[in-house]
C-alpha cells in the first residue's frame, strides 16, 4: 500500500465515535482533531482506532504483536508506529477469506461429511438376498 494513500479511520470510545480520513502525512493532526471532538462528546476518553476495509468493514487496528493501541493522549503517540499498525491491519484483512469463500468452504465441508457418513452406512449394512434355490 502506498504511503500517500488515505484511509477511513474511526476513533471510538464507548458508544461515541468520530470518523475521519487520514494518510501517513496527516495522521497526527487528523487524529488529534478527532480526539478533541470525541472528548467533547464523551468526556474522559480512552479511545480505540478502527480502519475501514473494503471487504470486511470496520476493523480495530492492531500491531504485528496483535496489541490494540488505546489512545488517551494523541500528542504522546508514536504516529509512525500507529500508521504501520493501520497498514498491518489492512494487509492482514486482505488475507482473510470473503463471506462468499467462507460459505463455499462450509458447503464443501458439508458435502464431504455427508459423503463420509453415507459411505460408512453403506459399509455397515449389507443386503441379504433370498435365493429360492438354496435352503435355509
Amino acid at each position: 500500500m502506498s504511503l500517500r494513500q488515505w484511509h477511513r479511520l474511526k476513533l471510538r470510545y464507548a458508544e461515541h465515535a468520530v470518523e475521519f480520513l487520514a494518510g501517513s502525512s496527516n495522521l497526527r493532526p487528523q487524529l488529534h482533531s478527532a480526539f478533541i471532538q470525541l472528548a467533547a462528546r464523551a468526556g474522559e476518553v480512552r479511545a480505540t482506532l478502527s480502519v475501514y476495509h473494503s471487504l470486511h468493514g470496520w476493523l480495530q487496528v492492531c500491531d504485528p504483536e496483535h496489541r490494540y493501541p488505546i489512545i488517551n493522549n494523541p500528542l504522546r503517540l508514536n504516529v509512525s508506529r500507529l500508521w504501520r499498525s493501520v497498514l498491518y491491519t489492512l494487509s492482514e484483512a486482505d488475507t482473510w477469506p470473503t463471506d462468499e469463500e467462507k460459505s463455499q468452504r462450509k458447503l464443501e465441508r458439508q458435502l464431504k461429511r455427508r459423503a463420509e457418513i453415507a459411505e460408512a452406512r453403506r459399509s455397515r449394512f449389507h443386503l441379504v438376498k433370498n435365493d429360492p434355490y438354496t435352503e435355509n
